[in-house]
C-alpha cells in the first residue's frame, strides 16, 4: 500500500473528477453527509501544511446557506415562524443546510486537490489528453508571472522619471496607459523571440516525444478500474431514481431500499478510498517502527 498522492497524477485527477461529479449533482442528504465527512477526513489525513481557515470558511458557508435560503425562498409546507408576513419553512431551512454541506464538501475536495496536484502534475495530466494544450498551459504559467513582474518594473521606472507628478485621476489613467503600452510592446517582442527560438530548434517539425518522471503501474490501473466501477454503480442507482430526494413542497423520507443502500455503499467506498489508502499506510509504517527495538541497534566500537 502506498500514499494516495504517490499514485500517477492521472489516477488522482480521475478520482477527484468522479467523486465531485458523483456527489455534487444530487441533493440526497445521505450522499451529502458521506461526501462531507469523507472530504473532511481526507483533508485531515493529508501530510502537508494546511490552512485552518478553511474550517471557518466551510462553517460560515453552511450558516449562510441555512439562513439565506429561507429568506430568499418561499417554498415549503411546514411553517416555523412568520416574520413580516414572510413564512420561514422547515423545508427551506433544511434545503439551505444541506446545500451548504454539499458546497463545503466540494471546498474540502478542491482544497485536497490543490494540495496534491502541483503545477508539473497538472501539466502532465493535460499533456496526456492534448500536447498542444499542455504547451499553451506551460507557456502561460511561465509568461504570466514574468509579465506581472515586468509591469511592476515599468511602473517603478515611470515613477522614477517623474511622470506621476500629480495624483489626479487623469494622471493615473495616463500613467496606466503608458505602462500598458510598454508592456504590450515587450509582450509582442518576447512572443516573436520565443517563437523564432522554438522554430530554430525544430520544435514544430516531426513527432515529439516527452519525458516524465511519473510512471503508470498496475496499482494505478486497479485503482482507476475500482473508481470507475463504484462511480458507475452510483450513477446507475441515481438513474433508477433510488437516490432522488425532494425537499419541496414537503421533505421526503430517506429511502432505505436495497438499491438505495447499494448506492450509499458504493459512493461511501468511492469517497473513503483515499483515506483508507492514507490511513493504512500510516498504520503499516507505525507497526514497522514499533518492531524496531533499541536492542537491535549496534553501536560500532571505537578504535
Amino acid at each position: 500500500m502506498i500514499y494516495f498522492e504517490l499514485f500517477n497524477p492521472i489516477t488522482v485527477f480521475l478520482f477527484f473528477v468522479f467523486t465531485i461529479v458523483s456527489g455534487i449533482f444530487t441533493m440526497n442528504p445521505v450522499i451529502s453527509i458521506i461526501s462531507f465527512l469523507s472530504s473532511l477526513l481526507y483533508w485531515m489525513l493529508l501530510p502537508c501544511k494546511k490552512n485552518k481557515s478553511i474550517h471557518i470558511f466551510s462553517f460560515l458557508m453552511v450558516i449562510a446557506c441555512t439562513v439565506l435560503n429561507p429568506v430568499l425562498g418561499h417554498n415549503g409546507m411546514t411553517a416555523l415562524v412568520v416574520i413580516n408576513n414572510h413564512v420561514v419553512s422547515a423545508e427551506s431551512l433544511w434545503y439551505g443546510a444541506f446545500l451548504g454541506i454539499m458546497l463545503s464538501s466540494a471546498t474540502y475536495w478542491f482544497a485536497s486537490y490543490s494540495a496534491l496536484m502541483t503545477s508539473d502534475k497538472i501539466i502532465y495530466v493535460v499533456n496526456a489528453f492534448s500536447k498542444k494544450a499542455a504547451l499553451v498551459l506551460t507557456m502561460a504559467m511561465r509568461f504570466i508571472p514574468m509579465y506581472v513582474k515586468k509591469a511592476r518594473q515599468i511602473n517603478l521606472s515611470q515613477k522614477a522619471l517623474g511622470l506621476y507628478k500629480d495624483e489626479t485621476i487623469v494622471s493615473r489613467v495616463r500613467g496606466t496607459l503608458r505602462v500598458m503600452s510598454a508592456l504590450l510592446t515587450y509582450m509582442i517582442e518576447k512572443t516573436i523571440i520565443t517563437s523564432d527560438s522554438m522554430e530554430a530548434r525544430g520544435y514544430f517539425s516531426g513527432k515529439r516525444r516527452t519525458f516524465s518522471v511519473y510512471s503508470f503501474g498496475k496499482k494505478d490501473i486497479v485503482y482507476i478500474v475500482t473508481v470507475v466501477l463504484l462511480s458507475l454503480c452510483t450513477f446507475y442507482v441515481s438513474f433508477k431514481g433510488a437516490l432522488v430526494y425532494n425537499f419541496y413542497p414537503s421533505m421526503d423520507s430517506v429511502s432505505h431500499s436495497l438499491l438505495s443502500l447499494f448506492g450509499y455503499f458504493s459512493f461511501g467506498l468511492l469517497c473513503l478510498s483515499p483515506s483508507v489508502t492514507q490511513g493504512s499506510y500510516r498504520l503499516k509504517w507505525r507497526y514497522l517502527k514499533s518492531k524496531i527495538s533499541h536492542s537491535d541497534i549496534r553501536i560500532p566500537a571505537r578504535y
